[in-house]
């Protein structure tokens, strides 16, 4: 089994137990390669210690970071120039590799992977699962106007089981780059509305909710740990983070906590995680905020209610 991913130095904890969820619940032997422009032999022997103990070997492929404009969109702590590397992939892996599954690091594998991975892909370039959400942005309808007219279903570029063997011999960087060109670097997901537009005609699909169960909107549905545990193969953690203070929080990512127990970056993470605790004042500022807000909002209530 081919897996696949995208980090930097910050992303080595989470793509470390991303990984070692993997190799737990995964029998086949795992070939783990990881694309990057700033690992070095010390960083991968991290994540290379973290699963010593399963029947997985980790690999690094260094990413040209230099290839790609300083046009493309970034956002601090939210997206890094990584997400671009999805563009190199059918460049950077190895040419015998016929299919492989890419995965976020901000993921956990909670189940086997085998169906999933032996999908056949009936001419398709890549197996995603449709992107749970209700509206697509103004952009992703102007973009993708032809694909939703015919029935599209846009789907989230963290998981996906690519077609590698296929997509060899139709695209490369420069298919993708020229795309971004032709939408003047104006996407709302970049990585992922390109994909979306260039593939679009060649996409199959597996159930979303089972490979690639969205935390946050699993949260807003009620759903509890309970349930996602036992159904979920694939837990997407897309937004809120399990090991940021700084984010909301919520019981199914105890299951992210549950794996990150058992990887080797488990010590270092939780003290770090209660060290922000004690420390970071941004839910307090939040709260404050909120009060000042709702504070004036009951100023403009009995302001009107007087006129009346």
């Amino acid at each position: 089994m081919n897996l696949v991913t995208a980090l930097n130095k910050k992303y080595i904890p989470y793509t470390g137990i991303m990984l070692t969820s993997a190799a737990i619940n995964n029998r086949e032997h795992i070939d783990a390669y990881l694309l990057s422009s700033d690992l070095d032999d010390s960083d991968l022997n991290k994540i290379k210690n973290a699963v010593k103990d399963y029947d997985m070997t980790v690999y690094l492929f260094t990413a040209d970071k230099s290839r790609f404009s300083e046009r493309l969109p970034l956002v601090e702590n939210y997206w890094s120039i990584e997400i671009y590397y999805k563009f190199l992939l059918t460049e950077l892996l190895p040419e015998n590799l016929d299919r492989a599954l890419y995965l976020d690091g901000d993921i956990i594998v909670n189940k086997p992977l085998d169906v999933f991975y032996n999908t056949p892909f009936m001419g398709n370039d890549i197996i995603a699962s449709t992107h749970r959400v209700e509206n697509n942005t103004v952009k992703q309808r102007e973009m993708l106007k032809e694909a939703f007219d015919n029935g599209y279903r846009y789907f989230n570029s963290g998981v996906m089981l690519l077609n590698l063997e296929q997509m060899r011999k139709n695209y490369n960087f420069q298919t993708y780059m020229d795309a971004v060109n032709i939408w003047n670097y104006e996407m709302e997901f970049p990585d992922q509305d390109i994909l979306n537009w260039v593939h679009w005609k060649k996409i199959g699909y597996m159930d979303g909710d089972k490979y690639n169960f969205i935390a946050r909107m699993g949260k807003e549905a009620g759903l509890t740990y309970e349930k996602v545990k036992e159904h979920a193969t694939i837990v997407h953690y897309t937004e809120d983070k399990p090991w940021s203070n700084g984010d909301f929080h919520f019981d199914i990512e105890k299951l992210w906590w549950d794996y990150a127990k058992k990887s080797s970056f488990y010590d270092e993470l939780s003290f770090s995680f209660i060290n922000e605790i004690m420390t970071n004042n941004d839910t307090e500022k939040y709260v404050r905020e909120l009060q000042n807000y709702n504070n004036e909002l009951l100023k403009t209530v009995e302001k009107f209610m007087s006129m009346i």
